[in-house]
């Protein structure tokens, strides 16, 4: 009878790991409700985009005719392993590619809005990008060392005016902007990726986002090199 009861118990236990694994893989992924796998969308065309581009922060030419607009969280995991991928196809493409990157911090991650702070403090010191860098290639750091390091490293000059600035608990209009943006364009899950207007349904992969620089420049849509349509 024990070796009966011992198996039961074990097999609800695995049951339990799994559904925990798997409610943590939903919850490092979406930003809402767990329904976007059943009510997948095609990529939506976003009417006033250009417009939306002064509600982030944007890296690259300004004027370049692929213009990519990115919402995540600099805690996402996914969204690390994603700016590796937009990283290239921007040292590949650095006249043709510019980024507009949106802040949409997770509820469930910590350190993301701390993060995206800490972003925009650099920013103000004219060091945006190499924070964004490296909060990215060093997100398993995140609380293990001060953010000060992160601004030694990505070589912002006044320490004390960083450290004062994500010190200060005043709302960061960016961040605030970003999120509301993401909300109106039912950004379900980050990274989310807009491409001159066309809001995907999933982060492309190294080919596709090469196939939709290819395809803009060719004047064709982004789709096509997504959906082939």
């Amino acid at each position: 009878m024990k070796l009966k009861w011992d198996g039961v118990l074990t097999t609800t236990l695995v049951v339990c790991a799994l559904i925990t694994t798997g409610l943590v893989v939903h919850r490092e992924f979406f930003a809402g409700p767990p329904q976007s796998a059943a009510l997948a969308q095609k990529p939506v065309l976003v009417q006033n985009w250009k417009s939306l581009l002064r509600l982030g922060v944007t890296l690259g030419p300004s004027g370049a005719p692929v213009q990519l607009m990115e919402f995540a969280d600099f805690e996402c995991p996914f969204c690390g392993e994603f700016h590796k991928r937009l990283k290239l196809l921007r040292e590949r493409y650095p006249a043709q590619v510019s980024l507009t990157y949106v802040h949409f911090p997770l509820l469930g991650h910590r350190f993301a809005l701390p993060a995206a702070r800490v972003a925009e403090c650099a920013g103000e010191q004219g060091r945006f990008e190499p924070m964004y860098d490296h909060l990215f290639d060093d997100q398993d750091s995140f609380g293990l060392k001060p953010w000060s390091d992160y601004a030694s490293a990505a070589g912002v000059p006044d320490l004390t005016a960083f450290d004062r600035c994500v010190k200060s608990t005043d709302s960061v209009p960016n961040i605030e902007k970003g999120k509301a943006l993401g909300k109106e364009l039912d950004v379900q899950g980050t990274p989310t990726l807009v491409v001159n207007g066309w809001k995907l349904d999933h982060p492309p992969g190294p080919e596709e986002l090469d196939g939709i620089v290819k395809a803009v420049l060719a004047g064709k849509s982004p789709v096509t090199a997504v959906h082939g349509s």
